[in-house]
């Protein structure tokens, strides 16, 4: 017992012992314990392959479904204009870490106070930043807010995190509407006019589409662009078609003001914007996802970088599905549709990725046993694998359909088709990332893993904008 209790101590604080655990625990136990059992069952193996099969299906399915409304219904007519003489004034939320956003910072205030269409006036850009320690920098936010009306500019003492920076920056938030950008975001010029027209509808939160612009700087970030393209023009627009339900994603996500008040943002959960979310819609609140509210983006450029955040993400979601789940199960507020959906969306999300990697451990255990594939002459085996295998190639082509202008300048239809190729893979690996994620949050470790990410390729020197200062050359630390 103290050996075991030793072993959960050190895991806190060693990613691989972390990634051991799971290894052992998601792959190794249960091919052991179906190893054992086909001894006595033989056909064990078969039914366990069947459920995983099963399982397979069941998501391709789903995946299809909202492909299909999303590719459909590309071209979701947006609601009129705010009718009846209503004008909102509109703060854009910047949450920064100084020391590793130092580089970027100045050139995304500049750009959305520049290049947002919204009347004079009515637009506050609020960056809302912590540092360990004063910067020289800080001294010229000051400077550039006191020369650019829209501009201001709030260190929040104490904070450690982006969930604090946005609590502390709601005192100062002068707009009916606020939404929340990270220190990488560029908002394409008609995003706030767009998320109005929602707004003016009656919904509560609107979540834009988030765009990789840094593409061109490896293979990485090219698939995580084709990526975000099938997560935003994919998944979360067929999801609010239909459901009618969406998620605040952290960032591009457009709230009415007195709302965000009223709920907070947690800073306890690795995925604050999941929580509140899941808060905003058992409380009533609507959410709807809208594809053409556009925002770029970087991307981490390095595999260390991506492992980090994708933990986070998949520990966050963790969290939020243990302490949410019970809500929805018993919420009277959510459709039985939606609430089913959403039990989906927690649930199986967490079930899937152990559920999923299973497979390799059937085909290790039939190996050991010296037991026939199974895989290689049923029908039914045969018959999913191919639906699993088509699934990653329709929802890659899907992808480049709905893909952005940008997107599909950068990638080119030929990096969608990579990406059709690298699907399986990559789900696979992600798939990993989630286990560990788990046993991360097990065994306690809720350290913040900042990502490191970098620009897209410039020539030296060459500004964004109009005034805008010269891009940074060297590598960005952003959360």
């Amino acid at each position: 017992m103290r050996l075991f209790v030793a072993l959960l101590e050190r895991a806190r604080s060693q990613v691989g012992l972390q990634l051991t655990l799971s290894f052992l625990v998601c792959f190794v136990a249960p091919a052991i314990l179906l190893g054992a059992v086909t001894e006595l069952v033989e056909p064990v193996l078969g039914w366990v392959l069947y459920g995983v099969a099963i399982a397979y299906l069941l998501t391709c399915l789903l995946m299809l479904v909202e492909g299909n409304l999303a590719v459909r219904r590309s071209a979701r007519e947006l609601p009129p204009p705010p009718a009846g003489g209503w004008d909102p004034t509109v703060t854009l939320v910047v949450a920064a870490y100084l020391p590793n956003e130092a580089d970027i910072i100045e050139e995304t205030l500049l750009h959305l106070a520049r290049e947002v269409d919204m009347p004079e006036g009515r637009l506050q850009v609020l960056l809302a930043y912590n540092t360990p320690h004063p910067m020289p920098l800080e001294d010229e936010l000051r400077a550039l807010a006191a020369r650019t009306p829209s501009i201001d500019v709030v260190r929040v003492e104490g904070s450690s995190s982006k969930a604090e920076n946005i609590m502390g920056a709601l005192p100062h938030v002068r707009g009916e509407v606020t939404a929340i950008l990270d220190a990488d975001h560029h908002l394409r010029h008609d995003a706030a006019e767009i998320a109005l027209r929602w707004i003016d509808q009656g919904y509560d939160v609107v979540q834009g589409r988030c765009v990789i612009r840094n593409t061109d700087r490896n293979l990485l970030t090219r698939i995580v662009g084709c990526e975000f393209e099938g997560i935003y023009g994919i998944a979360h627009s067929g999801r609010s078609l239909l459901t009618d339900t969406a998620i605040f994603g952290g960032a591009n996500g457009w709230w009415r003001t007195d709302v965000l008040r009223r709920l907070g943002v947690d800073h306890r959960m690795l995925t604050e914007d999941i929580d509140v979310s899941m808060r905003a819609l058992l409380s009533g609140y609507r959410i709807v996802h809208e594809r053409a509210v556009v925002s770029t983006e970087l991307a981490p450029a390095t595999f260390r970088g991506w492992w980090k955040q994708r933990t986070r993400w998949a520990q966050g979601w963790f969290q939020v599905t243990i302490r949410h789940t019970p809500d929805v199960r018993r919420s009277r507020v959510l459709g039985p549709w939606v609430r089913f959906y959403w039990l989906v969306m927690l649930v199986w999300r967490e079930m899937f990725p152990i559920i999923s990697l299973q497979i390799f451990t059937v085909l290790t255990a039939q190996a050991i046993a010296g037991l026939p594939f199974h895989l290689l002459r049923d029908p039914f085996l045969i018959g999913t694998t191919i639906v699993t295998l088509l699934t990653g190639v329709v929802l890659g082509i899907a992808s480049y359909r709905v893909a952005t202008d940008e997107s599909r300048e950068a990638l080119g239809l030929r990096w969608f088709l990579v990406y059709c190729v690298a699907a399986l893979p990559y789900t696979v690996l992600k798939n990993a990332v989630a286990q560990a994620a788990m046993v991360r949050e097990i065994v306690g470790d809720r350290r913040w893993m900042v990502t490191r990410r970098e620009g897209p390729r410039r020539p030296p020197g060459t500004p964004t904008a109009p005034g805008s200062p010269t891009p940074p050359t060297r590598p960005i630390e952003t959360a």
